[in-house]
């Protein structure tokens, strides 16, 4: 099977106009400052906000072989359900609004934390959280990945409640979980 090599997403723009600091990969903390000079450019990622309420909207700002750039905007029960980026590492900006980050605890409940305008946050190769709307119509943040986020760790609950982590295309929307709807609500109320 040949998978295709064209993108099927087209960046809005060729350059970062010195926002990144320097050829090669980029380090956790590199792309946290990417996504921060991205988010204090309105000029670049107004353009590209959406109001969805049926789909969590995202938008490739910028790529390379090294790198990628998306401005994400969240609605009302939006979000991303528990997945990591494989081998990249992430930094990422709130733009406009809040967003509400989970981190998985192993035998405990999730923290939390609300993510306001200008907050940020990074972490390395499987990094695992989960990412939802909390304010604004619509919220919005700049999500940063090196190497490029060409694939995904989905974390799932099977039947019996036996946590499954799926590989996924990194440009595919991330949602919460894909079992029958109401089908597990006791076992996720812990996550």
């Amino acid at each position: 099977m040949t998978l295709p090599t064209e993108s099927l997403f087209v960046p809005a723009l060729a350059s970062l106009d010195g926002l990144v600091p320097h050829e090669g990969l980029l380090t956790p903390v590199e792309l946290e400052g990417v996504a921060r000079g991205l988010a204090g450019r309105p000029d670049i990622w107004e353009p590209l906000v959406h109001d969805d309420v049926e789909h969590r909207c995202y938008e490739l700002v910028y790529e390379d072989e090294r790198m990628d750039a998306w401005i994400l905007s969240w609605m009302p029960g939006q979000g991303t359900g528990f997945h990591d980026h494989y081998i990249s590492g992430v930094g990422l900006c709130v733009a406009r609004g809040c967003v509400q980050e989970d981190l998985m605890v192993y035998g405990a409940s999730h923290q939390s934390r609300a993510l306001q305008q200008g907050d940020t946050r990074r972490g390395g190769p499987g990094y695992i959280h989960r990412v939802t709307h909390g304010d604004g119509l619509p919220a919005v943040s700049v999500h940063v990945y090196s190497p490029r986020l060409d694939w995904v760790g989905q974390y799932r609950l099977d039947e019996d409640g036996v946590m499954q982590r799926e590989v996924r295309p990194g440009r595919n929307e991330l949602t919460e979980q894909l079992v029958a709807d109401g089908a597990l609500q006791s076992v996720l109320e812990r996550f």
